[in-house]
Order: C-alpha cells, then structure tokens, then sequence
C-alpha cells in the first residue's frame, strides 16, 4: 500500500500540480456534472479521460439521488460495478468533500487485501510472506494505482478467492463470491466457477450455498434497471477475431507518440500473453480440476468470445479487465518450478510499463 501511495503521491506532484483529481483521469471532451465544480477537478485537455472518472461520479450519487448518471457514458453498464464506488461513498459518511481521498483509500484498501492473501497463499504452499509484495506488479494493479479504476479490487478477490477456495472458510469465500460479483460483471464468473466445481464433487449442498452468493448482485442489477434504460454495448462474438485482427493490423498510433515500432510489437506481445494465458488455463483444467482452475477457464472463454475490438487495442484495457485469468495461471508457478504459468504476466508488464513512461518522465523531471 505504500509503495502504490508513493509512486502516487509523486505523480500528483509532478504531473498534476498536487492536485489529486488527476489520478480519476476526468477528460476535456466529456461533460462534468455542474455539483462538483468546487472540486476543481484536474482535467485533461483534448481527451475523452478514463473509467476513473464514471465510478468517481458514482461514488458522490451512488443511489440516483443528484441526477449525476446523466454524465455517465453508460449508467447501466457502470452502476453495476457499485463495489468501490459504494465502499468511498460509505466510509465518507456520504460527506462529498471526503468522497476523492476515501475513494483513494478504498482502492489502496485492495492493494493491502490482495497482497496480504497473495502472501498467505504464498505461505500455505511452503514459501515466503513476501512473495505477496508481488499483487502490485499485475496489470489490473498498476491501472487503479494510475487511474483508480476498480479492476484492481476484482485482482484482490480473485487472490483472496483462490486462497479460501482451498480451504474451510465457507463464509468468507461466500462474502468474497458477493463482493466481486458487485465489482464487475466478470466478478461473477468467480461464483460460477465455484459453483461448478462443488456439482463437479457431488456437493449438491455447497454448491446451493455459493450459487446464493450472487443474490445481492441480482438484487442490485435490478434496481440499476429501474433507474436506467437499456444501451447497446456492442460487440462481436466471432471467437478470436479482435484479438487476431489487432495482431494482424497494429493500432495506428498518432505521430505524436514515440518508438511507434516498439510500442506495436510491444502490444503484440502483450496480446500473445492473454493467448498463452489461455493454452494454460486449459492445460491446467485438464492435469487437475478446482475451482480456480475452473475460473481461469471461464475468464478464458470470455476472452476468446467477447471480441469487441475497442477492448483489444490497448493494453491497459484487455490487460486489467483479464488480470484474473493471469492470476488463476500464475498460482501454479508456487506449485512449479517452471516460470511457465507466469510468462503471460511477463508478457504483458513491458508494454504496461511503457505506458507510465510520461509520468515518470515527469516525476524525473525529464520532459
């Protein structure tokens, strides 16, 4: 948590002036609701901005109160992912002037969680605490430390959901099932797995339990609905055919952007990590079956299925939104001697690294 909050605190400083708005990534081409022009947010200039900036409205009108879903690009779509945005509005006491910093708190909050349950995975299987310092270098990490998106609490339970998985704390699976169902959409391939993998062992009984864990989600979802209409996310369901399209057309960056060349092969192989991720979720499926396993399969299936191209064009898009099936693969790297199951992170991490390099420019004072 304080390695995330000091490289945080230094890009505030340097980048944003001290402001620390800057971190939700608001941008100039999107409206801002007119009840939080006293925060004098940071905005950037000629941009559409970043996820940050919906859940960050959100967090101030959790409950439809103040008109802000208006200023939401899919209300829908980003009300479902309630979890961080609900927990900010919560531990402010719904103050808007504490609303930015417990936000901030609550994505730092998952940072602690996610590497303490990495560490105690870690030690169940003989090795070192500290191999959970080890959660802040996943994508879906260094995106909510940048640009305080929520995936990084999803990369959190999913840690803390293959440590219970492999033991006896039924509630706790059973709270971490509902929390991440409520985070994101994806969240609740979670509870599906473990659904799956309990009627995979004959246990009709647990297998109920678990499957009610998406109640709340259920309960949620529908009074989304009632306060929001319907919008076409679009997509294509041709399996494969973002991702072989994007490695066959290379996103065509504008001259502003430097070492195009590497940047594009850099997103090559960052597209071939999401790949080789799933070779080995299914390899893993088949030498074993458990409910992580399981997991990674479903998060695989999604990647193979979902192919709208928007999504496969950036890595700090698929790279996030598939940190679970890049974490159910590398646990097998405390059972391996292999570097193997972790390759895909491997893969991916340099082309995510690029993508900080202007603001540790800044930071370095070199830009």
């Amino acid at each position: 948590m304080l390695m995330v909050l000091g490289c945080q605190f230094a890009t505030v400083k340097a980048n944003y002036g001290g402001n620390w708005t800057g971190l939700f990534c608001t941008g100039s081409k999107m409206a801002i609701p007119p009840g939080l022009a006293w925060e004098h947010l940071y905005v950037f200039p000629d941009s559409f901005g970043y996820d940050g900036q919906v859940y960050h409205y959100i967090a101030h009108d959790p409950f439809f109160r103040n008109g802000y879903k208006r200023y939401v690009d899919d209300p829908r779509l980003r009300y479902r992912r309630i979890l961080v945005p609900f927990l900010a509005w919560l531990f402010s006491a719904g103050q808007p002037e504490a609303v930015d910093f417990a936000y901030i708190a609550v994505c730092l909050g998952f940072v602690g969680l996610g590497a303490y349950w990495l560490s105690e995975y870690a030690e169940s299987l003989g090795h070192s605490r500290w191999l959970g310092l080890l959660f802040v270098f996943l994508p879906a990490v260094i995106v909510t430390a940048d640009r305080l998106v929520t995936d990084g609490a999803l990369a959190a339970l999913c840690a803390g959901f293959a440590l219970y998985a492999r033991g006896t704390h039924r509630w706790k699976l059973w709270t971490i099932l509902a929390a991440a169902a409520l985070t994101r959409e994806t969240g609740v391939l979670l509870a599906a797995a473990m659904v799956l993998y309990e009627m995979w062992q004959r246990r009709w009984t647990r297998a109920g339990f678990f499957a009610t864990a998406l109640i709340p989600c259920l309960g949620w979802y529908g009074f989304v609905a009632l306060h929001t209409r319907y919008h076409d996310y679009g997509g294509i369901y041709i399996p494969l055919y973002a991702i072989v399209r994007q490695l066959a057309h290379p996103f065509p960056y504008p001259p502003r952007v430097k070492f195009i060349p590497m940047v594009q092969v850099l997103d090559a192989v960052a597209l071939l990590g999401i790949l080789l991720a799933i070779v080995l979720a299914v390899w893993h499926l088949r030498r074993r079956v458990s409910a992580v396993a399981i997991a990674a399969c479903l998060f695989g299936l999604v990647a193979i299925l979902v192919q709208r191209p928007a999504n496969w064009t950036q890595v700090y898009d698929f790279g996030r939104v598939f940190t679970p099936l890049l974490i159910f693969v590398g646990l097998d790297w405390f059972e391996s001697p292999s570097l193997l199951p972790v390759l895909p992170i491997l893969l991916i991490l340099p082309r995510v690294g690029l993508q900080l390099v202007p603001q540790i420019e800044g930071v370095l004072h070199l830009n």
